[in-house]
């Protein structure tokens, strides 16, 4: 839209208006922190000067603290001159000009104080050594002094004492009093400091005109000036004193600077703790430089912004004739682009489309074909151009691809607005279904139909695979859930959010038809199915397998209970369950098989109670007889004969004894209801009392006990010597005549460690797993069976966990066995209670 000249003079008035009032924001933004840079630098500058005029006031404050507490002590004449000797010979020789002591009178009634001493360099500012005097002023010439004064004043604070000019460099004194800690003064210690040489400093600071740097004394006094000569000129015109600098205020140099040069900037700075002050007197040009360059750019800037926006209205009326000239010419170039463009992206469509594309004219014969035209129908372009189109796809063939026939001889502009399915011929002749769609675009007065053409042969295969995949998989379902429900298991699946969505009829068998209607996981549900522990203790929620398996645990043959009124007992079940994850091993679900063994249980607990009952059966007639064969052995003088029939029935009977307390022992334990007796136990003397009991019994083998200091044990003495003869029975029963068994005792941080060795038979590695279980015998139905009921390890391993320990074995068959048990110095019952 064009606008008219007014218009436009009013919108670059407006433009540069606005330009010019961000360039006043920007000027004034920036001014101020351009001036803040300067006036920091500024201070820099005044600060980089006062640091080099500040040596020796950090060093003379340690040193006066130093002296002043160690010298209120040492009192000694030569510990003195010792110490101010030593003390200024370790300070830096450019720092310390020299160090005093003086003592007060009045510290000291009725004895003369100790003498003064003074230490001084030999050559000011260089280490050229040290040297101690006595000063030639007298006591009382001192305290007279206005330092000495300052100094007992300040009750042991440091005194900064005004400066004064001496052989070209600063000289000063600093003063500190020596108290006792009632706050009684001693003495004063004085240190001469002289700084380096002012005039270098300030030749070296003063190099420009427009900016000066002096100093002024605590007092406001001047004391050093780059410009002293005219400024003493200047105050002696006006009939001030000025002898010395320091007969002039710092009031005086400033109505001197108003006066000789407007327009300057001072800024102050303190040097150290001295009092001093360094001031900095800069012009206004010099200090705002970057300032005045920085104002120059912006009204140069804002001067060619105007002149270009007076000139634009003169530019646009001379280039308006001229572009609408170039627009005429341009807009025919673009239209001319537009359609070449068109025509190659059509072209590039055309032949990177997945389908067979061809255009027909309204004759039927084919004017475009694309190269997946050629691979799929095996014409090449040149041999098919101008050809009908019918027969070249079709090669004449009467009833095949009615719905293709169609849409090539069609001679309206419609199109088709939905995919058909048909069938087309390729070159050699092979007949393949295919997927068709077309559009008409009009040329001039004739049409062309575009149609596009997919080879849809994979497609059909691919579907005819998963049909038959499909049926496949669901005759695989319905096998499976057929084996599923016959199963004798209980099998139960579970989503990750812990609804129950499998149940095979075992399960429903057991637990209801809690797979119906999305039932949940919950507390609620496995109390209205009286789910138990496998000891009929209470089953939480987080307990069940089945929940564990959902949290990633791999749940292996735990317990159930669950009760069964109409059978008027208790079905127990035995689980396993483990997570379902999908391929990238993230949880979906969880399964849970689970098996009857109700009778297994109910056997185990009649073997028990066969057990028991069997052992307090056996125990009273095995005593009488017992009794009464050693009765008769001790009360008269039998025959040989007899008296070797008794001694069988007495050995009968101690093997039938052994054998009852061994089965009383398991029931006991299988009860929870072992008792020990806990005292203190030596197992040296232990070890070494039941090797010497076995070895009387069996002298065909070598006992050995390697045993060390004593080791004392908390723990039931009778048990613990039970475990040690199981042990060495064994090894003994499953070792060559003349084998040799070893007892070896090895003591530990928290326990102790038992371990039985002997050079028999070994055990085979696969029966290892289960030497500890109850009624086990390794060798059974070997020709290395020794016989016995298969108790005496899992007795063992029982008694010394009820006593905290562990037991453990390892054997290699052929080369013997050695057996270990550990027992800790104090008893850890907590753990055995959570074992029964």
């Amino acid at each position: 839209m064009k606008l008219p000249v007014k218009s436009l003079l009013l919108l670059l008035f407006l433009l540069g208006a606005a330009f010019t009032a961000g360039l006043v924001g920007f000027y004034s933004m920036t001014r101020q922190r351009l001036e803040d840079e300067a006036l920091l630098r500024q201070m820099l500058r005044a600060k980089d000067v006062a640091f080099q005029l500040k040596p020796g006031i950090g060093y003379s404050k340690h040193l006066t603290e130093s002296v002043a507490a160690v010298a209120g002590v040492a009192r000694d004449e030569s510990e003195l001159e010792r110490l101010v000797q030593s003390l200024l010979a370790s300070t830096p020789a450019a720092a310390i000009e020299g160090l005093g002591i003086w003592w007060e009178p009045s510290a000291f009634p009725g004895r003369p104080p100790p003498r003064p001493h003074y230490a001084r360099r030999l050559r000011p500012s260089l280490d050229s050594g040290v040297v101690v005097e006595t000063p030639r002023d007298r006591q009382e010439d001192l305290r007279q002094q206005p330092w000495y004064q300052q100094g007992l004043e300040a009750g042991g604070a440091p005194v900064y004492l005004e400066p004064v000019h001496l052989r070209d460099s600063i000289y000063r004194i600093h003063v500190r009093a020596i108290t006792e800690p009632s706050g009684k003064v001693l003495g004063l210690v004085v240190v001469d400091v002289f700084g380096e040489p002012l005039e270098t400093i300030l030749q070296e600071a003063n190099s420009s005109e427009e900016e000066l740097l002096y100093i002024t004394t605590p007092r406001g006094q001047l004391f050093a000036h780059p410009d002293a000569a005219r400024l003493r000129e200047w105050a002696r015109a006006r009939g001030l004193k000025a002898g010395t600098l320091e007969d002039l205020s710092l009031a005086d140099v400033r109505r001197y600077e108003a006066e000789h040069g407007p327009g300057r900037r001072t800024a102050q700075v303190e040097i150290g703790e001295s009092g001093w002050s360094v001031h900095i007197s800069s012009t206004e040009a010099s200090l705002f430089a970057s300032l005045r360059r920085f104002k120059l750019a912006v009204v140069l800037l804002g001067v060619a912004l105007w002149a270009v926006l007076l000139a634009m209205p003169f530019v646009i009326h001379r280039t308006v004739r001229l572009r609408e000239l170039s627009l005429v010419l341009e807009e025919r170039r673009r239209v001319h682009k537009v359609l070449e463009r068109s025509e190659r992206r059509l072209r590039d469509v055309l032949e990177t489309a997945l389908d067979a594309v061809l255009a027909v004219d309204c004759w039927g014969r084919v004017i475009d074909w694309n190269a997946e035209a050629e691979r799929t129908f095996g014409w090449k372009r040149e041999e098919v151009l101008g050809r009908p189109a019918s027969e070249t796809l079709l090669a004449g063939a009467a009833g095949v691809g009615p719905e293709l026939r169609a849409l090539l001889e069609r001679r309206e502009h419609a199109p088709l607005h939905q995919r058909v399915c048909s069938v087309a011929r390729r070159h050699d002749g092979e007949l393949f279904p295919v997927e068709l769609s077309a559009t008409s675009v009009s040329s001039g007065e004739a049409p062309v139909h575009y149609v596009f053409v997919a080879d849809v042969t994979g497609r059909q295969r691919a579907e005819e695979e998963r049909t038959r995949l499909l049926g496949q998989l669901q005759q695989r379902g319905a096998e499976l859930r057929a084996i599923m429900d016959n199963m004798v298991d209980s099998v139960m699946v579970s989503d990750l959010e812990g609804r129950i969505t499998f149940v095979n009829k075992a399960g429903r068998h057991f637990f209801g038809d809690v797979g119906a209607d999305g039932v949940r996981l919950s507390d609620s549900l496995l109390a209205r199915q009286g789910l138990r522990s496998g000891t009929g203790g209470t089953l939480r929620l987080e307990e069940m397998p089945l929940r564990r398996a959902l949290h990633g645990n791999v749940v292996v043959d735990a317990d159930l209970s669950i009760p069964a009124p109409e059978h008027r007992r208790t079905l127990y079940l035995r689980t396993n369950a483990a997570p379902i994850r999908d391929e990238q091993g993230l949880i979906t679900g969880a399964v849970a098989v689970a098996r009857d063994v109700t009778e297994m249980v109910e056997l185990d607990q009649l073997k028990d109670e066969f057990v028991r009952v069997a052992a307090h059966e056996l125990k009273t007639p095995v005593a009488i007889m017992k009794s009464y064969a050693q009765l008769a052995l001790k009360t008269e003088p039998t025959p040989a004969t007899y008296r070797k029939m008794l001694d069988a029935i007495n050995r009968g009977a101690d093997r039938i004894d052994g054998i009852v307390r061994e089965l009383l022992d398991v029931s006991q334990l299988h009860l929870g209801q072992l008792e020990l007796t806990e005292e203190p136990v030596d197992l040296r003397e232990l070890a070494e009392e039941t090797v010497a009991n076995m070895a009387s019994l069996s002298t065909q083998h070598r006992f050995r006990v390697r045993a060390g200091a004593p080791v004392q044990v908390q723990g039931d003495r009778a048990r613990l010597r039970q475990v040690l003869v199981v042990l060495l029975d064994n090894a003994v029963r499953y070792s060559p005549s003349g084998g040799r068994v070893e007892v070896r005792l090895e003591p530990h941080a928290h326990e102790v460690e038992v371990c039985v060795s002997d050079e028999g038979i070994g055990i085979p590695l696969e029966r290892q797993a289960r030497l500890f279980e109850r009624f086990y015998r390794a060798h059974s139905g070997t020709p290395h069976d020794r016989g016995g009921m298969g108790v005496g390890l899992y007795i063992s391993r029982e008694i010394i966990f009820h006593h905290g320990g562990s037991m453990r074995v390892s054997s290699e068959e052929g080369k013997g066995s050695t057996f270990c048990f550990s027992v800790p110095y104090s008893p850890r019952r907590e753990k055995a209670r959570e074992r029964s």
